[in-house]
């Protein structure tokens, strides 16, 4: 075969592969957004208080036996950018591999529709808005006489 032949090949192969990474780079910054720019472990959440979409962070401690007791028991926990530690923390060392995971806020508006466009369902309900009133839990529910 001819060298500049393969040459060429070379190069059309290359800048393929090249063009397929920046189409990928693109298409998962399209569907993170601003959470593409996070790093794979975030140890500090303080630094990333301007992102909107992230509502808390929880704390992940991917190994147990070797952390921190305090990690032990903050694990599942969220915090509030301002209010998380930054890791690691004194008396951890190195070895830390606890981090930071982002809880977005995924809900763009809200989920319930105008009520023109509900069937018509009264059931004896003043029409007001009741999303702010109680909770769900057993003890928040009706205090009324139970029949």
């Amino acid at each position: 075969m001819d060298l500049t032949l393969i040459a060429v090949s070379g190069l059309a192969a290359a800048a393929l592969v090249a063009g397929v990474l920046v189409w990928r780079n693109r298409q998962r910054r399209r569907l993170l957004g601003e959470l593409a720019d996070l790093p794979a472990r975030v140890v500090n959440p303080r630094l990333y208080t301007k992102l909107r979409r992230i509502r808390v962070w929880q704390l992940n401690v991917e190994q147990p036996a070797k952390a921190c007791s305090w990690a032990r028991d903050a694990r599942g926990q969220r915090f509030r950018a301002e209010s998380s530690v930054p890791l690691p923390i004194a008396g951890c060392g190195k070895q830390c591999r606890c981090r930071y995971e982002p809880i977005t806020e995924n809900r763009r508006h809200k989920r319930r529709v105008d009520p023109i466009d509900q069937p018509e369902l009264s059931l004896g309900q003043s029409g007001t808005d009741r999303r702010q009133v109680r909770g769900r839990r057993k003890e928040d529910q009706w205090q009324g006489t139970q029949r």
